[in-house]
C-alpha cells in the first residue's frame, strides 16, 4: 500500500506516535534552518512574537515604552496563549521563546489529532499522510510553530466543531470560549454553536425544554471575550479596546470588499521579488479571496459550519486591512480541511500537489526566519 493511499484504522494506536513523530521532524528541521538566524527560537520569533512575550513574562501594561501610546497596544493580543506561555515558563526553566515554540508545537499535534477525529466524523475514511501533508507542508503552516495563536486557535476550534458533531454542546460552548479568549474570530463559533442548537431545538418534540437548554451553551460560548472585555473595562475604560488600539497600526474600517478590490487594483506582485520588506497588497488581497471561494465550496458541499468559520475568519480582519491574510487563510482549519480533501480527491497527483506545496513553504520559511514581512 502506498502512502499517498494508506488510511489507518480508528483503532491504531500508533496514530499520536506517528504525530508526534513528524512534528518533530519538522522541528529538528526547523532548527537546523534557523541555526543561520540565531537558533531556532529566534529564527521563529518575529513581529507579533514579542507582543506575546512581554504579555506573557510582564502581564498587560507593563511595557510603556511603545512610541507614544505606552502599553496601549497590547490588549490588542488575547489573552489565553500569553497564559499558556507563562504556564508552560513555570514548568519549564526554558527561554521563553523556546517555550512558545514548544507550546504552538503541542497545540500542533492537538490539532492534527482532533482534525483526524473530526475528519473521520465529517469525511469517512481518512488517508492520515495527506492529512499529515496538508498540515506540515503547504505553505505558510509554518505559523503553526512560531510564537503566535494559529496552532492555538485551530485546536480550539476544530474541538469546538468536533463536539457539536458528537452532540456535546456544552463541551463545545467550553472550547468556544477558550477560542474567544484567544482571537477575536472566536466569537464566531458562538453563532456557529446557535446556528446549531436552535434549529434543532425547534424541530424537537418539546420545543419549549430543548429552547431553554440550548441557551446555556450559547450564553457561555462567548465568555472568554466577554472576560476580557471586562478587564479591558476596568483597567482602560474602554472594553473594546483590542479593536480600537489597531488605528496604532494604521488600522480602520474600510470593508472588507474595498480591501480586496483595492488590493487587486494595486497590481504590486513585483514587491514579492524584492527583499519582501513591504506588503504586497494584491497578494494579500488574493489570499483572501482564496480564503472565501474555498468558504464557497465547503457551504456546496453541505459543510456550512467550515464555511462560516473560514468565511468569517476572513472578512473580520480584512474589514481593516489586508495585512496577515495569507497567514489567517492558511492556517485556517476549515481551508486545511478543504486542502485535504482535494488531495484525496486527487490522489494520483498529490504527491505532486504536496511536492510543490513543499518547495513554497521553504520559500516563505526562509521569509519568516530571515524577517521579512511582506508575504505574511
Amino acid at each position: 500500500m502506498s502512502a499517498t493511499t494508506l488510511s489507518l484504522p480508528r483503532t491504531n494506536i500508533l496514530v499520536p506516535y506517528l504525530v508526534i513523530g513528524a512534528v518533530a521532524l519538522r522541528l529538528l528541521a526547523y532548527a537546523i534552518a534557523g541555526e543561520a538566524w540565531g537558533g531556532l527560537a529566534a529564527a521563529m520569533c518575529h513581529f507579533d512574537c514579542d507582543w506575546y512575550v512581554r504579555i506573557a513574562t510582564e502581564g498587560y501594561g507593563a511595557d510603556t515604552e511603545w512610541a507614544d501610546f505606552g502599553a496601549t497596544p497590547h490588549w490588542a493580543f488575547f489573552p489565553l496563549y500569553p497564559l499558556l506561555l507563562r504556564a508552560l515558563s513555570w514548568a519549564l526553566p526554558l527561554p521563553v521563546r523556546l517555550e512558545g515554540v514548544l507550546l504552538s508545537s503541542l497545540c500542533l499535534i492537538g490539532f492534527l489529532l482532533v482534525g483526524l477525529a473530526y475528519l473521520r466524523a465529517t469525511r469517512g475514511v481518512v488517508r492520515f499522510p495527506l492529512w499529515l501533508g496538508a498540515v506540515l507542508l503547504l505553505p505558510n503552516t509554518h505559523f503553526f510553530a512560531a510564537l503566535y495563536t494559529e496552532a492555538l486557535f485551530a485546536l480550539l476550534a476544530t474541538a469546538c466543531l468536533l463536539a457539536l458533531r458528537r452532540d456535546r454542546p456544552h463541551l463545545a460552548a467550553g472550547l468556544a470560549a477558550l477560542a474567544s479568549a484567544t482571537r477575536p474570530t472566536g466569537i464566531v463559533l458562538t453563532f456557529i454553536i446557535a446556528g446549531t442548537l436552535l434549529p434543532r431545538a425547534w424541530a424537537a418534540p418539546n420545543r419549549s425544554r430543548a429552547l431553554a437548554d440550548a441557551l446555556l451553551p450559547i450564553a457561555f460560548a462567548p465568555l472568554g471575550l466577554s472576560a476580557f472585555m471586562l478587564a479591558q473595562y476596568l483597567e482602560l475604560g474602554d472594553a473594546l479596546a483590542f479593536s480600537h488600539v489597531q488605528m496604532h497600526w494604521g488600522r480602520h474600517w474600510q470593508g472588507p470588499f474595498a480591501v480586496f478590490i483595492n488590493g487587486l487594483a494595486a497590481w504590486d506582485w513585483a514587491a514579492l521579488a524584492g527583499p519582501m520588506a513591504q506588503a504586497s497588497a494584491s497578494y494579500d488581497a488574493a489570499w483572501g479571496l482564496l480564503g472565501l471561494i474555498v468558504a464557497g465550496v465547503l457551504a456546496w458541499r453541505r459543510y456550512f459550519a467550515e464555511a462560516v468559520l473560514l468565511a468569517v475568519c476572513v472578512l473580520l480582519p480584512a474589514s481593516t486591512g489586508h495585512d496577515s491574510l495569507p497567514r489567517f487563510v492558511a492556517t485556517n482549519p476549515a481551508f486545511l480541511f478543504a486542502a485535504y480533501g482535494l488531495l484525496a480527491r486527487l490522489q494520483r497527483l498529490a504527491p505532486a500537489l504536496l511536492l510543490g506545496g513543499a518547495a513554497l513553504h521553504l520559500i516563505m520559511l526562509y521569509a519568516w526566519m530571515s524577517g521579512a514581512g511582506g508575504v505574511f
